[in-house]
């Protein structure tokens, strides 16, 4: 135990992450960063950590973008526990909220590359990049400096604004 803490105290240590809250391209935001356990319990540990992040920033359950996230870590940590475990024991869950973004991003340093799917295509990562685009975002599979991948869901906190307003549902039409 105390060579844990005399290692995180050296002065040549890594400098640590800036204090919340901190600038983005978007204005001021915020950020999260947990390392966890490639086995089935980081998954479970993943969802817990993002339901309390975000309650804490004040996205609160059973809302749109709220539920979409948790969606979103599970799938990706799943993928990253099932994929990636045998060559990457841990991966990072990121969480990075924006005046009008709530990025959700998974890394392991599995070098194997990924795809993401296409148009149609079935699956988890499907459904999780049709949903992303539903609430006016994206997901994207970028490279890790450490040769490792990591996968983002961007999720628009205004899906209205980002999408624009939806069409009122038609009426039916009346039989003579």
């Amino acid at each position: 135990m105390i060579g844990r803490w005399r290692r995180r105290h050296r002065p040549d240590a890594e400098p640590p992450e800036p204090a919340e809250p901190f600038g983005t391209a978007d204005g001021p935001g915020r950020r999260h960063r947990a390392v966890l356990d490639s086995r089935p319990a980081g998954i479970k540990l993943a969802r817990r950590i993002t339901v309390t992040v975000l309650t804490g920033w004040g996205l609160h359950p059973r809302t749109t973008v709220h539920d979409a996230a948790v969606l979103a870590v599970t799938e990706l940590a799943a993928n990253a526990v099932r994929h990636a475990a045998p060559r990457s024991p841990s991966f990072e869950l990121s969480l990075v909220l924006s005046p009008r973004h709530l990025d959700v991003a998974v890394r392991d340093r599995h070098p194997a590359p990924a795809a993401l799917p296409g148009p149609g295509a079935g699956g988890g990562l499907a459904a999780l990049a049709e949903l992303a685009a539903e609430l006016g975002g994206a997901l994207a599979l970028l490279p890790a400096p450490d040769g490792g991948k990591s996968v983002r869901a961007r999720l628009a906190l205004d899906p209205v604004a980002a999408t624009g307003p939806r069409p009122a549902p038609a009426t039916p039409l009346e039989q003579p």
